[in-house]
């Protein structure tokens, strides 16, 4: 019988410890990593053993230090601080609400001590690993955001959460000094108050994100389209001047033509006619293939950065030859890495002599695939593809280099996409592949 016991005990440690440091790695973005679990898993087992509930503390500088190593750079201290200790609370004070739970609604008291074993080690993690996968599936989109903002990392608020959730892991080690159910259930009250002023300043801090973010778009939409807009019309009046120009130069060259009149058939050709092609294809004309976007924020950010590469002088280019109706991810993040892609483009170009920049967006419905290329002149021949994407690292000087490690950390949370890069013989090319 003991040995039956001890086995359920075993496998419910473990049962935890894999739910606890997959919480963890969902979170926090970390790939789940065999080795560093056998780590967690091992220390459990020899800080259970040695200090019991008090381990958990254990447990949480752990994971801490785990998140810490890989996304010092991306995430502060405080949120990977979080991620620990939601991970290690949660799970365990699940637990403890399940167990309560059990004894007050199933007749345990009637069953027998393996049988009451087994549901405490066994089916309680299932349960434990069901609530989790739906809160994680609700706060997601919140940590997203998070993540992303360092200014909600350090804020007051954010700490608060902190704090009540480590009082909450306090109160949750001292149950054992207390034997009394008041406490148990005042511990599991406060961790639910905790729970739940969590999810509220996920949810205020989402709404007051998407509203700063709407206002700031819809003003840089505004702006970029009455731009683009300025730009139409001068074209339009362009072509209106030069076809009405070009109605009286046939008149005058039907004239000619009647008279027999080579020498000025030669002049009218070679002073109008031959020049016309290069009127008409001027770079600006080529803003016309933004017709085929229907999502105004991207359309709006093409056209400035079309604008802004051609008043520095740059032969840009771009081709989109179907509707562009979805960009297969957050728009928001979407548009944030074209313009690093098209900021680094024109940056890049306009120290080439021979600048250009090609944009071109391929369609495939079929597969539900888009491929937007952006491919510009560069001064340098080559450059080793996989330093570029780290912090800092730049062939542009000082105080550049955080770019494209920038569009890496926002490409992490979307398994549909992912860059391609290539560069050789001075011409730099970036292929942005999304699916959905």
């Amino acid at each position: 019988m003991n040995l039956v016991i001890l086995i359920h005990l075993m496998f419910g440690l473990v049962f935890l410890s894999i739910i606890k440091f997959t919480v963890f790695c969902v979170i926090s973005k970390i790939q789940w990593h065999i080795g560093y679990y056998l780590v967690f898993l091992t220390m459990t087992m020899l800080t259970a053993y040695e200090l019991g509930v008090w381990s958990h503390i254990i447990q949480v500088g752990l994971l801490v230090m785990l998140g810490f190593t890989f996304n010092r750079r991306a995430q502060s201290i405080p949120l990977i601080y979080f991620y620990g200790l939601y991970a290690v609370l949660s799970v365990s004070a699940f637990g403890t609400i399940i167990q309560s739970l059990g004894t007050i609604f199933l007749p345990i008291k009637f069953l027998s001590y393996n049988t009451t074993t087994m549901y405490e080690t066994i089916l309680s993690p299932v349960i434990i690993a069901i609530l989790q996968y739906f809160i994680i599936k609700l706060i997601s989109p919140n940590l997203i955001i998070i993540r992303k903002n360092k200014y909600f990392q350090q804020n007051n608020q954010f700490r608060f959460v902190n704090l009540l959730l480590s009082i909450s892991l306090l109160s949750y080690l001292l149950i054992p000094l207390f034997k009394n159910n008041e406490y148990k259930a005042t511990v599991n009250i406060f961790f639910a108050i905790s729970l739940i002023s969590l999810l509220i300043y996920l949810k205020n801090t989402t709404q007051n994100y998407f509203n700063l973010q709407l206002a700031e778009q819809r003003q840089q939409q505004l702006n970029n389209l009455t731009d683009y807009t300025t730009e139409i019309e001068t074209l339009y009046k362009n072509i209106n001047g030069f076809r009405h120009d070009y109605i009286n130069l046939i008149i005058s060259l039907e004239t000619s033509i009647q008279k027999g009149d080579i020498k000025q058939i030669r002049e009218i050709y070679n002073n109008v006619l031959k020049k016309s092609p290069n009127i008409l294809n001027h770079d600006h004309y080529s803003l016309g293939a933004l017709s085929n976007i229907t999502i105004p924020a991207i359309k709006s950010l093409l056209s400035h950065k079309i604008i802004y590469a051609l008043e520095k002088g740059i032969h840009t280019e771009i081709e989109i030859e179907q509707q562009w109706t979805s960009c297969h991810m957050d728009t928001l993040d979407y548009i944030r890495i074209l313009g690093i892609l098209l900021d680094n483009a024109i940056e890049a170009s306009e120290k080439n002599v021979n600048a250009f920049i090609h944009i071109a967006v391929i369609i495939d419905s079929a597969q539900k695939e888009n491929r937007l290329i952006i491919e510009n002149a560069t001064t340098e021949e080559t450059s080793p593809i996989h330093q570029i994407f780290k912090h800092r690292v730049t062939t542009k000087g000082n105080d550049h280099g955080t770019g494209l490690h920038n569009v890496q950390q926002i490409l992490i949370e979307y398994e549909q996409a992912h860059l391609e890069t290539a560069h050789a013989n001075h011409i730099f090319n970036q292929t942005l592949v999304t699916q959905g």
